[in-house]
């Protein structure tokens, strides 16, 4: 059984797509049996971390247990822990090393040590460089990319020495009165710009990165101290902006200033705690002193030997620590407020050995997409309640029925003739595509206890009789089904979270669970197996050729959810009777731990990185069982994952039903509903500085209404003539 998704991407056309794949049989094909590197679980806030001694020398070897985060001054669980030291445990990708020549306002006396400087680094050791380098110039003339990425010090001389390149000149910032850059930007905001440009170039590619500005180190970013031309509240949110810019793209900054000798330098020192609020905001907070600082870098002392303090930085490629942690609200140490914007909160951390120091980011911002909290104003509400409230608005437009019933909850099943009844009542399509969504997503739940049997339980032994009914079903009475053919058709849900275009000024609002296409497949069931002839596939816009949430092997593979539970011991246990349309269903409850999990949960695209980079992980799952008592055939089956709040899914749950469908002159029992659930995060796109960076953001569901109907054999017949005579059929 397979779950995958695409989700919407907020703000930008570019899309993140996660999957879920159950295949309990391990010898289908496909079969995941273990967690690979990438599926080790992440907090949410990755931090690169370097520890070093009283000397200033980086520390290798040292264990989780040796650190410890605060965040807010509470201590905060580390998710995830990785060592790095360069011989035995390498980062791959490898770190990669940027040098940035910032030449705006030096004489041309400094301009020319700072060239000469970065040609003797790239050269020295034969230019075999222990990184991969590459070089920016930034001059009056704008930003240049002068040498791409290479390990090869004396090619990127070379090119260095012809001044080759290309421009990549920074835009105007979103709200600044400034104009193009060269024609009233300050030299401090066209490095600012820089800056953002290089540094979303960056967020797009795996891997940590070390960026080493040289160049003037007094101002935001290049120069004297200078106007942003921003207001309070733009520089707030270019402040944040920047802070989770970095962040994200694992972006750790160095200031190697040159010829600096104002007094003013130490300045930025009183501007290193984060801002709170937009009427603290200045512009010394964007100083590249201060962005240093607070995003793990250094600020080195101006030096005679260049060469030794950008060997000193580019040192920390090796040696260092990745740790990643959940944000407060979702670690259950704070309560969630939905109404309040991004909170800055600040993080240290601390060494449980003598004379050791972390170094790493100083805080970040707790954005409020960092959490899954429902739209305000949902009611959780009975059948009984909602058969009651449609009644009374039986009048009602359609539209304001719709609206009514994506407010609501449901605590407890409403399906068969109940929602077919509900149905009836309503007219318009909006309110009965809503009453469907709602009905699908109660699914899971347990039916009204008004409509849960009175009989007693049955005993010990009867319900290992009717268990083991069900594992003779799965072992004979399934895989004796014909090869057949039927119409899948799928109705597609989804949610959409409220978010802003890449103007950042038109808002689409809110809308809760909402169709947004359907499709009609053949759907092939031969040897066991499940295909699907998409090329045939008749969808309705505006869903086709769009991706969206697809559910396979509701045939097959899913049963196999059955054989796991009874092979775990204690993996079944009795939960109810209920009444189904052949009388009375025997519910058990199961549950697969992950370690015996063949569950394998999938998203795309993991953050770090251009966004192809997959996530994968095995998780444990849950669920339950409607058997036949007589027969042991499985008539319903549930099966919830058990995801942890960390993973970029929070749930992946699937349903089917089966009944009895005529093949072929033959009864048998197949699949003639389900519905797939699918909640995980969107992709965000934040913009600033006319540059952009993706993130996460809200989580959205999106679930899949299914039915399976015009079952038929898939069989040719053939028919033996004889006495067959050539020269007569040729007449």
């Amino acid at each position: 059984m397979a779950l995958s998704l695409c989700l919407a991407v907020l703000d930008s056309p570019r899309k993140g797509n996660a999957q879920a794949k159950l295949d309990a049989r391990p010898d289908v094909a496909g079969t995941s049996a273990s967690v690979s590197a990438a599926g080790t679980a992440e907090g949410l806030i990755k931090l690169d971390v370097v520890v070093t001694d009283q000397l200033g020398k980086p520390v290798a070897g040292l264990d989780r247990d040796d650190f410890t985060l605060l965040d807010e001054g509470e201590a905060s669980r580390i998710v995830a822990f990785q060592a790095f030291d360069g011989v035995s445990a390498k980062a791959s990708p490898p770190v990669e090393v940027i040098v940035v020549m910032d030449t705006m306002n030096l004489p041309g006396k400094l301009e020319a040590y700072e060239k000469r400087e970065v040609d003797r680094f790239l050269r020295q050791d034969g230019g075999r460089l222990a990184q991969p380098v590459s070089i920016f110039w930034l001059s009056d003339r704008g930003l240049w990319s002068v040498a791409r990425p290479s390990g090869d010090g004396n090619a990127l001389a070379a090119e260095l020495g012809q001044s080759k390149g290309f421009p990549l000149s920074p835009r105007a910032v979103r709200g600044s009165t400034q104009g193009r850059p060269g024609f009233g930007d300050s030299p401090g905001l066209l490095a600012l710009k820089a800056l953002g440009e290089i540094a979303a170039a960056q967020s797009r590619k795996p891997g940590r990165k070390l960026l080493l500005w040289v160049g003037p180190g007094w101002g935001p970013g290049s120069g004297r101290q200078s106007s942003t031309g921003l207001d309070r509240a733009h520089l707030f949110e270019a402040i944040q902006w920047f802070s989770i810019l970095m962040r994200e793209a694992r972006v750790t900054l160095f200031s190697l200033p040159v010829g600096e000798s104002d007094p003013r330098v130490t300045v930025y020192q009183d501007y290193l705690a984060g801002v709170k609020a937009p009427k603290l905001a200045s512009d010394r907070n964007l100083d590249e002193k201060v962005l240093a600082v607070q995003g793990g870098g250094r600020v080195l002392a101006p030096s005679e030997d260049l060469v030794s303090r950008i060997n000193d930085c580019a040192g920390e490629a090796r040696v260092f620590y990745t740790i990643s942690f959940n944000p407060a609200k979702m670690d259950g140490r704070m309560v969630a407020d939905s109404a309040r914007s991004a909170e800055f909160r600040r993080l240290e951390v601390r060494m449980g050995k003598p004379g050791l120091t972390a170094r790493a980011n100083t805080g970040y911002y707790d954005q409020p997409y960092f959490y899954d909290e429902r739209e305000l104003g949902v009611r959780r509400i009975t059948v009984g309640q909602l058969a009651q409230a449609l009644s009374d608005g039986g009048g009602k437009p359609d539209g304001e029925l719709a609206r009514q019933l994506a407010g609501v909850e449901l605590t407890e099943r409403l399906g068969g003739a109940e929602l077919v009844a509900l149905q009836a009542r309503l007219r318009g399509a909006k309110a009965r595509a809503a009453l469907v969504a709602l009905a699908d997503e109660s699914a899971f739940l347990a039916p009204a206890e008004a409509e849960v049997p009175a009989d007693a339980p049955p005993n010990v032994a009867e319900q290992r009789r009717m268990v083991s009914l069900g594992a003779e079903y799965l072992e004979k009475t399934n895989p004796k089904l014909p090869n057949f053919f039927a119409v899948r058709k799928t109705i597609r849900y989804e949610e959409s979270q409220q978010h802003f275009d890449d103007t950042g000024t038109n808002r689409t609002d809110y809308e809760p669970l909402h169709p947004v296409g359907s499709s009609k497949e053949t759907v092939l069931y031969r040897n066991g197996r499940e295909d699907v002839e998409s090329a045939k596939a008749k969808r309705s816009k505006p869903g086709a050729g769009e991706p969206g949430l697809t559910t396979e092997g509701t045939f097959g593979p899913i049963l196999g959810a059955v054989r796991d539970a009874i092979e775990v011991p204690g993996g079944l246990t009795w939960s109810r009777w209920e009444r189904g349309a052949g009388g009375l269903e025997a519910v058990f409850r199961y549950a697969v731990p992950e370690k015996k999990s063949k569950f394998d949960v999938g998203y795309c695209c993991r953050l770090d990185g251009d966004g192809t980079g997959v996530f994968h992980a095995l998780t444990g799952y849950h669920g339950q069982i409607a058997i036949d008592p007589a027969s042991g055939t499985i008539l319903r089956l549930s099966v919830e994952s058990d995801l942890k709040p960390s993973l970029p899914m929070l749930r992946s749950d699937i349903l089917v039903e089966y009944g009895p469908v005529e093949i072929g002159a033959r009864t048998y029992i197949c699949p003639v509903r389900s519905v797939s659930v699918v909640r995980a995060r969107t992709i965000k796109i934040l913009t600033g500085f006319s540059q952009s960076f993706r993130t996460f953001g809200p989580y959205s569901t999106m679930l899949n209404d299914v039915s399976f109907a015009n079952y038929h054999l898939f069989r040719s017949e053939s028919r033996i003539l004889t006495g067959f005579d050539p020269e007569l059929d040729q007449q």
